[in-house]
């Protein structure tokens, strides 16, 4: 049973595809036309398209190649100068970050754009044009709506502005106001001179460079003034920073644009400014530790010289030379404990001036973040390190979130806790480097004790020269600190590189691509059709006789196939010719599966115009030619038809025997023009009850004589769909056919035949209409060609 099921369903799929392969080539001057038109369009498209190319170029972070790993150039013991650990992922939120791009934008000048527009489209232009526009930035500009620039002789020009909904920049609070009324202007000036007005303030000179204007004689130039943020914000959008290798430190930076040109300018300046800013921010932290050093190595100078001057007066006046050996031991390790405390105390200034830094600057955005200058202290370094990661990863955010997002709300808290936590790590290192300095002091009392009980001139002179000890070895190291940190600031060499200039990828446009859009439009041109036929096309139209299998479990006895006369044609003709074989394939399965003799076939269909009539006459005739007695009657008492597509028929027919007008079979009984064997019965249009007189006694009696003069009698019944005619004939008919026609019937129409089939009776379906490409016969190349004449009236092709 299960197998059953399962070749059901294969021969189902596979009439299913075959349906719609058939129903594709059935619409192949649509599927032509589509692809044609959308090829086409895509070909208009490419035309008129404005190309766009992409730039690239690339740079190398940190070229030595360890510095990556957080080891420091400048760190050899003492006080590191700067702290070069990098996170490359924070990197490339530097080079995407809003300030570095606008700042960029702003250096090349890109918040004017030039433009010129021809008959057909409007194109921008760079780096060639007749004018250069000059901005006044401490005045209000007009953004987004084009300026229109008529030359005029004699170094002039006339400019002309017309817009409705615009915005204005207002330079005192960097803000800008929405303007909603229609604004119109146009007046001449002369080149060099300032265009002042309340919404706009620029002069319009030549560039330095010469320009022909032959070539913009047929175009209309004009210029756009845009807000630097809203450029930025355009490139920021677009510009791809892409990390080539994991394990390399290498990244590629592209811009695509409609000018090249432009996008290769922007890519120079843009990794410019990159490396600019880091040797910037590396300067700014060598600058602030020499400001420091030099600080202290002020005091630490004026302390040295009153020390060595009150030793040398000390040694004028008391005349002491030396010191006893106890004094010489006591001098050492004093000195060595108060470079100790003078050391600390330098840490406990430096941070003490990193938090007060770090409290004025929190949050700006443009505080440099605090390096591990001389912090040994792993905490403090972790801190720092968190604390520019997420500042990174904030500046990097703000690219594709609002101030107010949930997730930036997160990233500012987040900085908050960090900077809190540094600063209290910073707090208690003061506090441990106090404790320090008290245990320090606590063993420099102890020697005071001792240099105390020494005579008055030793004490004394061991103090001062204690003291002049300390502030020279002081000075040496804050000097040698002071030579790193103006070697430091004086190297101009960054660690990051530019590999590759700015340059166009490849060797044209990135888009509109032309393979692709016409692989496309290939695609899209097919789709459209195969979408008609999926969803328009009726599913339920039966197109193939694997239709009827699958859907009815009436047997198909025959198909019929589609036979159209064009003109005159030959009588051995190959359509004919399968037209006729069909009808005898039809004929002798009727034979097989009913041998008896005479034999009465009803033939019917569900609607009209399935072409029953048709295949009753053709049947007839094929018996006839056969060597059967063949008789048909026209059943349909509503809608005759047999009468106007036979030899014209004159007299009375059925509807005048079953009225009882007529008594004589022979009377209502006329013959084929061309075979003897073949005979009518007609009708004429029934008035009165239609179900009485095919119901009546009559009608049985005449089928019962008709059977001792016929072979075979084809009862030509109403449509079964429309009336129950057919119904009423159960008692006289012996098989049952019922024509389906292709194109015309439905699947549906399968299931109102179950509730027509008679009991005890044989039913079968005719598969009108097939396809001739269909039918099973061959033609002339097996049995040669067909020279008999084929009985078949044309006309009655439906």
């Amino acid at each position: 049973m299960k197998e059953n099921k399962d070749s059901q369903f294969n021969a189902q799929h596979e009439v299913n595809l075959k349906l719609f392969f058939q129903k594709i080539l059935q619409n192949k001057w649509f599927f032509i036309l589509s692809i044609g038109l959308c090829l086409a369009l895509a070909m208009v498209y490419i035309k008129l398209a404005t190309p766009k190319y992409e730039a690239s170029t690339s740079i190398l972070i940190d070229a030595s190649g360890s510095r990556a790993l957080g080891d420091s150039k400048y760190v050899d013991g003492g006080v590191g100068l700067i702290d070069v650990e990098k996170n490359l992922y924070n990197e490339i939120g530097i080079i995407k970050s809003f300030s570095l791009i606008r700042q960029t934008v702003e250096d090349l000048g890109f918040d004017v754009s030039y433009h010129t527009k021809g008959l057909i489209k409007e194109k921008e232009s760079y780096g060639y044009f007749p004018i250069v526009v000059t901005l006044d930035k401490s005045k209000s500009q007009l953004y987004g709506v084009p300026f229109e620039i008529e030359m005029l002789p004699n170094d002039t020009y006339r400019i002309t502005i017309e817009g409705d909904d615009f915005t204005v920049s207002n330079p005192v609070n960097g803000s800008t106001r929405e303007i909603k009324r229609d604004f119109r202007f146009s007046k001449e000036y002369r080149l060099g001179q300032p265009v002042i007005h309340d919404y706009f303030n620029f002069t319009l000179e030549k560039p330095e460079y010469k320009v022909l204007n032959e070539d913009f004689k047929e175009e209309q130039l004009s210029f756009t003034i845009s807000s630097l943020d809203a450029v930025a914000g355009g490139y920021a959008s677009k510009i791809g920073v892409s990390n080539i290798d994991i394990q390399a430190s290498i990244f590629k930076i592209t811009s695509s644009g409609t000018l090249v040109a432009k996008e290769v300018d922007f890519l120079k300046k843009l990794t410019e400014n990159y490396v600019e800013s880091k040797l910037t921010s590396r300067n700014k932290i060598a600058s602030a530790k020499e400001d420091f050093i030099r600080n202290q190595l002020k005091v630490v100078s004026d302390s040295l010289t009153k020390v060595e001057l009150s030793l040398e007066n000390f040694k004028k006046d008391k005349r002491a030379l030396d010191l006893s050996a106890t004094a010489s031991n006591a001098l050492g390790r004093t000195s060595n404990l108060q470079m100790q405390k003078a050391k600390i105390k330098l840490n406990v200034d430096y941070y003490n001036s990193l938090i007060q830094n770090i409290q004025d600057n929190r949050n700006s955005e443009e505080f440099v973040i605090p390096t591990a200058i001389g912090i040994d202290d792993r905490l403090i370094n972790e801190n720092v390190l968190e604390l520019k990661r997420l500042y990174a990863e904030r500046s990097k955010k703000k690219f594709y979130v609002t101030s107010t997002n949930q997730e930036m709300n997160i990233l500012n808290k987040q900085i908050d806790e960090s900077t809190d936590l540094l600063l209290s790590n910073l707090r208690n290192s003061i506090k441990s480097s106090e404790f320090t300095l008290e245990r320090i002091n606590s063993q420099l009392s102890s020697y005071n004790g001792v240099i105390s009980s020494l005579p008055n001139q030793e004490n004394q002179l061991l103090t001062i020269e204690r003291q002049s000890a300390l502030y020279e070895n002081l000075f040496n190291y804050l000097s040698q600190e002071l030579a790193k940190t103006g070697i430091a600031g004086a190297e101009n060499t960054s660690d990051t590189r530019i590999l590759d200039e700015a340059r166009m990828v490849g060797t044209g446009p990135v888009s509109p691509q032309k393979p692709l859009l016409l692989l496309l439009a290939l695609i899209v041109g097919t789709l459209i059709p195969m979408a008609w036929i999926v969803l328009f096309s009726s599913r339920d139209i039966i197109e193939n006789v694997g239709q009827i299998m699958a859907n009815s479990d009436i047997p198909v006895i025959a198909s019929i196939v589609h036979h159209e006369s064009k003109g005159k044609k030959s009588k051995s003709d190959v359509s004919l010719w399968k037209f006729k074989e069909s009808f005898r394939d039809l004929s002798t399965n009727l034979r097989f599966v009913s041998s008896k003799e005479p034999c009465v076939l009803g033939v019917t269909s569900i609607m009209p115009e399935e072409g029953k009539t048709y295949s009753a006459i053709n049947l007839g005739i094929t018996f006839a030619e056969a060597g059967k007695r063949t008789l048909i009657i026209d059943m349909d008492l509503r809608n005759p038809s047999l009468v106007n597509r036979v030899n014209k028929v004159e007299g009375k027919g059925l509807y005048n025997y079953l009225r009882g007008n007529v008594f004589e079979i022979n009377d209502i009984t006329y013959p084929h023009e061309e075979l003897s064997n073949l005979k009518f019965i007609p009708t004429s249009l029934a008035e009165g009850n239609v179900h009485e007189l095919l119901s009546g006694s009559r009608l049985k009696n005449l089928v019962e004589e008709l059977k001792g003069k016929f072979d075979y009698i084809i009862l030509d019944t109403p449509a079964a769909g429309l009336v129950s005619d057919f119904m009423l004939l159960s008692e006289v008919i012996d098989i049952n056919l019922f024509v389906v026609r292709r194109k015309i019937a439905r699947i549906k129409f399968l299931e109102d035949l179950k509730g027509l089939i008679l009991k005890n009776k044989k039913s079968f379906i005719i598969f009108n209409d097939v396809p001739k490409k269909d039918h099973k016969y061959g033609y002339e190349e097996k049995y040669g060609k067909n020279k008999e004449d084929q009985l078949v009236n044309e006309s009655l092709s439906v």
